[in-house]
């Protein structure tokens, strides 16, 4: 099997899932043909390998006879998310919509000849709903998934809860989560599934050859992140709004709905030793050229949840410290070694007191800073990280035509 059908949300499109930039460079070379289908598409379309084709899909409605008369026993498994539903009549257009959706990529699938190729979700989400019930049917074989953040914690939904859970898990023959936390998370949640769970690792490639040391007196902080609320970039401009005695430039990449919201309270609340520059959204290479040439002392992350921030894999991968909350798996990449992680629940004062510690008494000894390269050298690595999860991907793969029938 060498034909991989990878589901993303809009990836190459648009500015979104950079970290599958450097992910699908390790594909292409363990697959001769890879076929993305994006689930939306906007936006300028990025470079991809040469054996690597983007296939557009669209949705089509189709009969109601012809949906219901073949409907497959796979809403069993949803039966808790459709007692949520009150109305019958939304119950019923729910399972229409999403059978239709099924049903045009099994339709797309079968005229592109790729029904037997591995199927990948990069997201265990809307495809991974799709393939599942395509696998109930045995219209596909086989099909796995990574789970980030978004995809996989509950509380990260308005509503409290993800739908169709547990049909995807019924279904998928692999999950790899991207962080210890997560894969304890789903294991203590579905532990019945727990033999499908893996643990993966994303991976930045390596840019720098060695740590430089930097002598200027004023000190360069670095966010990088979308400004929404979750964010809490409005947190760090809290927090160094307290620091009076030494200069610091702070610098944000990255935009959002918030942008102009916290522009203006930077404005409003930052004392003059404190510079904020925000850059907006900035493609991952032009960071890196900036950590690169600029020296930055110390990368800051607030967020109140997070998967496994790649953002701070990146910083790390310059040697640059990091002071970041506690949250998600954020404690499996700033360890001791790396920098010093905030209570969820912090006090902006006591952040304010943690960046002084990293500035003033870490953030330019050359030791810690070599120690921070070797650490993500030795977990997050592109280059070992990526040729194991497809050694897993080829090692685990074992189709089958036929469903076994589970208790449900």
């Amino acid at each position: 099997m060498n034909t991989l059908c990878l589901y993303t949300l809009n990836y190459p499109y648009g500015l979104g899932e950079q970290f599958l930039e450097t992910e699908i460079k390790y594909l292409s070379k363990s697959f001769n043909q890879i076929y993305i289908i994006p689930f939306q598409i906007f936006g300028k379309k990025r470079h991809l390998p040469e054996n690597t084709k983007v296939m557009k899909l669209h949705f089509e409605l189709y009969p109601k006879s012809k949906i219901f008369g073949n409907i497959g026993k796979w809403p069993i498994y949803c039966l808790s998310d459709i007692i949520r539903i009150k109305n019958i009549k939304n119950i019923v257009h729910l399972l229409f919509k999403i059978s239709c959706y099924a049903e045009s990529l099994y339709v797309f699938l079968e005229k592109n000849k790729i029904t037997n190729a591995i199927h990948f979700t990069y997201w265990f989400d809307h495809y991974a709903t799709l393939l599942s019930i395509l696998r109930s049917k045995n219209r596909i074989q086989y099909f796995i998934s990574r789970a980030h953040g978004y995809d996989l914690y509950n509380e990260r939904r308005e509503e409290g809860y993800i739908p169709f859970r547990k049909l995807q898990l019924q279904y998928v023959a692999k999950l790899y989560l991207i962080s210890r936390h997560g894969l304890k998370y789903i294991t203590e949640k579905y532990p019945k599934y727990k033999t499908k769970y893996k643990l993966s690792y994303l991976g930045i490639d390596n840019i720098i050859n060695s740590i430089k040391e930097k002598q200027t007196p004023s000190y360069l902080l670095v966010s990088c992140s979308r400004i929404v609320d979750i964010k809490r970039v409005d947190k760090i401009i809290e927090s160094l709004a307290f620091i009076k005695d030494i200069s610091v430039k702070w610098v944000h990449f990255g935009d959002g709905p918030l942008f102009g919201e916290i522009k203006k309270l930077a404005d409003q609340l930052l004392p003059e030793n404190i510079e904020a520059v925000f850059f907006g959204h900035v493609d991952n290479k032009d960071i890196y050229k900036f950590y690169l040439t600029e020296k930055v002392d110390c990368f800051i992350n607030l967020s109140s949840t997070e998967g496994l921030p790649v953002s701070i894999m990146e910083a790390i991968s310059f040697g640059i410290p990091i002071v970041a909350t506690n949250v998600g798996g954020s404690s499996e990449i700033v360890t001791a070694k790396v920098g010093i992680l905030v209570q969820a629940d912090f006090e902006v004062e006591d952040v304010k007191n943690i960046i002084l510690q990293m500035l003033l008494a870490k953030s330019r000894n050359s030791l810690f800073r070599n120690g921070i390269h070797k650490f993500w050298e030795e977990n997050f690595n592109a280059s070992r990280n990526y040729p194991n999860f497809i050694d897993n991907i080829l090692s685990d793969y074992k189709p089958s035509k036929s469903i076994e029938n589970h208790e449900i």
